[in-house]
């Protein structure tokens, strides 16, 4: 049975999975040889160090694959570690996937339904073809459908990037339905269907989440503009000036140049998809975040993406005093 990383305490002997994310072999001040191993799963990752035989494991283990290891959890400088007492390689039979990637709630399949809802209220002839353009693409959807959003601040698992997409475009017809003379709705709820496509090359997850070299080098946003011009250039007769507002809409969509944006939104539509896109990472970040906090405790860890501790104590019903009301 597989021991999530969030669930170890110090000082007890575990043995379990752990997806190998990277090793190094190391020298102590006296010179001994030892094997440092970054491990996770879908909980979090924790160092572990071998010193038996480092330079002979170290030859036999493969990084980016799974391995079992018995070892004793121990507390160094106030961090959690595992001295690493014997490590092989996992066949592939022993483990689940669902272990060390995490699956969007409720499953891809039915993100992928919900998806289709919003874009059937794209009612523009051009936002709806390129968007229908994207989704008849079997390579792109396969890839669309099952990627992260992200490798660890907002909606990290296997269908994240489905499941952003779809609830920006849900909260974004709502939106534009409150401010029809501000927004356009097919502009808008097309942007934020392209917003982050270029996640679907940018980041690799096959067992551990990563950037892709193109990723590292490129980014999604830049990446979203070329899958984006790719299309367009598919299609035949698309309105120039369209196609200007949608490079803009994920040129902008971070906000800020701070953050990663080529330029500031500068169209109603731009600027209500950064507000959406940002409302939905930190929201779903913070989720996460009480997710793998101690609900025994009133307060969870300080958490440096939200710069804050959470308070997590729940007044029930049964706390209050009803108020008795005086029959007349």
């Amino acid at each position: 049975m597989k021991i999530m990383i969030k669930d170890l305490k110090p000082n007890e002997q575990v043995t379990t999975y752990f997806a190998l994310e990277s090793l190094k072999l190391r020298k102590s001040k006296n010179q001994r040889n030892f094997l440092e191993l970054i491990l996770q799963d879908r909980t979090g990752k924790i160092k572990g160090y071998l010193w038996d035989n480092p330079v002979i494991t170290a030859a036999v283990l493969k990084e980016k694959t799974v391995i079992k290891i018995r070892s004793i959890t121990t507390l160094l400088n106030d961090s959690l570690i595992l001295a690493v007492e014997k490590v092989r390689q996992a066949n592939k039979n022993e483990t689940d996937i669902r272990d060390f990637l995490e699956v969007v709630n409720g499953g891809v399949e039915l993100w992928r339904e919900k998806l289709l809802e919003p874009v059937d209220l794209i009612r523009e002839f051009n936002c709806r073809r390129l968007v229908d353009s994207f989704l008849n693409d079997s390579g792109f959807l396969e890839l669309f459908i099952t990627s992260p959003a992200g490798v660890s601040v907002h909606h990290n698992y296997i269908g994240g990037l489905l499941e952003h997409t779809t609830t920006i475009m849900a909260q974004a017809a709502q939106m534009a339905d409150r401010y029809p003379s501000l927004l356009d709705k097919d502009l808008l709820l097309t942007g934020a269907f392209l917003h982050d496509i270029g996640k679907t090359r940018e980041l690799y997850w096959e067992l551990a989440k990563e950037y892709t070299t193109e990723g590292k080098l490129l980014g999604h946003i830049t990446i979203g503009i070329l899958l984006l011009e790719e299309k367009i250039a598919e299609l035949a007769d698309f309105p120039a000036d369209l196609a200007l507002m949608l490079r803009h809409m994920i040129l902008s969509h971070h906000g800020e140049i701070a953050f990663g944006s080529l330029v500031r939104p500068a169209i109603p539509e731009a600027i209500a998809l950064n507000i959406l896109d940002k409302s939905d990472a930190r929201i779903n970040h913070l989720c996460s975040h009480l997710s793998y906090s101690n609900p025994d405790e009133s307060w969870s860890q300080f958490d440096k993406i939200l710069n804050t501790q959470i308070y997590q104590k729940k007044y029930l019903k049964s706390q209050f005093k009803q108020l008795e009301v005086t029959q007349i």
